[in-house]
């Protein structure tokens, strides 16, 4: 720990001058349970808001069998798996139970208790944001981190190149969806490359783009597993294969990743994507991304956060936050528990500065607020998120008929997109 100590100084004073309350630990030990009752102390005496973990931090595992489809049956695409669950730290108050061994002759999950969490109730949503700093499965050597954290100073210094666009590309399977989640990706980045042409999109195409072009964020949607991703062409009949270790060579100039990409940022592997692009290339600063099979969905929920200034991990406890308003439904546990961030989470995408300048001058409001009472009722078409006055996020507003009646009175905001209007709403007894 020594050597990061000069490295640390700086993080410390760089994270000071945008405001935040720092406050510097050294852990040691293997049990998850003790690290979550320490965040939980820090999170009840100090307010802390988000946690950065560099180094070998202890893992929370969970197991279940996936449910894609939510039909409460095993379904033959439907397998067990157990992964890393960086849930556990950010929630700090649910209740996380040890229930069910996996009985390996039949692949399924009975009664008893095995390390392995399977139970999650109570009150699940997220309180912290939780980021890691992980690359003892890439590199035994320390200087990985200290590079990584002199990257960081230099983004935030302006001292490291970026550019304001985004790559959305899209492989076959997801093309449906190509142009919602590409929408998603333009409330944060205006300007980007849009690739969701079901030929078009092979690892021909995109190892090159992210060879030869810079981007500051990369939306990529793709089958992987933790060491690559394949895409599919001649009509779904054929794939094409990308290997992590391919990434250090290539040396993408991209800064954040967004890897629809199951198991890629399986970080306890020695071998995978998601720490490769982060901490093996030049620019490399985050990626969000799953430790098992599944990613996130509800872009928007993300998306919109990042554009309103939030930092990677606080848009990350939020998109979460939103997902498990209503707890989570066995499909939910199967595509969102293995979510986890890469990289420094209080670092923030500069796109939304880069916008600001070229915006007109006038601010963007709604000249005229809303007024309703706490007990009326407003019908939104569209999904929209709610701030209050500090511009903390307090629910989303789903399609259909929304209620108020548990928000105190006082003035608050609605946003739906980077470049509409933000709507003064204001509520009155």
């Amino acid at each position: 720990m020594n050597s990061l100590n000069p490295s640390l100084d700086t993080l410390r004073a760089d994270l000071e001058n945008e405001g935040y309350a720092v406050a510097l630990f050294s852990v040691t030990g293997t049990s998850p349970e003790s690290l979550r009752a320490f965040l939980r102390r820090e999170y009840q005496d100090s307010g802390l808001t988000t946690a950065v973990l560099i180094g070998n931090l202890p893992v929370p595992w969970f197991q279940l069998i996936d449910d894609w489809n939510n039909n409460q049956r095993r379904d033959p695409d439907e397998g067990y798996e157990e992964f890393p669950c960086d849930l556990l730290l950010m929630d700090l108050d649910g209740v996380w139970l040890d229930t069910l061994v996996r009985l390996d002759t039949l692949d399924s999950l009975i009664p008893g208790t095995d390390g392995i969490y399977d139970t999650h109730t109570g009150n699940v949503e997220p309180e912290i944001g939780i980021s890691r700093i992980y690359t003892s499965t890439i590199s035994p050597n320390v200087s990985l981190i200290q590079e990584y954290l002199a990257r960081c100073h230099f983004y935030r210094t302006g001292q490291l190149t970026v550019f304001d666009r985004a790559l959305t590309y899209i492989d076959d399977d997801w093309t449906p969806w190509a142009e919602e989640w590409n929408t998603c990706v333009g409330y944060l980045y205006p300007q980007r490359v849009f690739i969701a042409d079901s030929e078009q999109t092979r690892v021909r195409d995109y190892k090159p783009r992210i060879d030869t072009a810079a981007y500051q964020w990369i939306q990529l949607c793709a089958h992987s597993w933790p060491g690559g991703h394949a895409m599919k062409y001649n009509h779904g009949q054929s794939w094409d294969w990308f290997y992590a270790e391919s990434i250090p060579r290539i040396n993408p100039n991209v800064c954040f990743y967004n890897l629809f990409a199951c198991s890629n940022v399986r970080f306890i592997e020695s071998n995978y994507c998601g720490g490769r692009y982060v901490f093996q290339s030049n620019s490399g600063l985050g990626a969000i991304g799953s430790t098992k099979t599944g990613s996130m969905l509800e872009f928007q929920d993300f998306y919109l956060p990042l554009s309103n200034g939030a930092s990677m991990a606080g848009a990350f406890k939020q998109w979460f936050a939103i997902q498990a308003q209503d707890g989570f439904e066995p499909w939910e546990k199967s595509w969102f528990y293995g979510m986890c961030l890469i990289g420094d989470g209080t670092l923030k995408p500069r796109a939304s500065v880069a916008i600001a300048e070229n915006e007109p001058a006038a601010p963007n409001f709604a000249p005229v607020p809303t007024i309703i009472r706490r007990n009326q009722q407003i019908i939104a078409e569209q999904p929209r998120l709610l701030f209050d006055r500090s511009g903390r996020f307090i629910r989303r507003l789903n399609i259909g008929t929304n209620q108020f009646t548990s928000l105190p009175a006082g003035v608050y905001f609605l946003k739906s997109g980077l470049r509409r209007p933000v709507q003064p709403l204001i509520l009155i007894d």
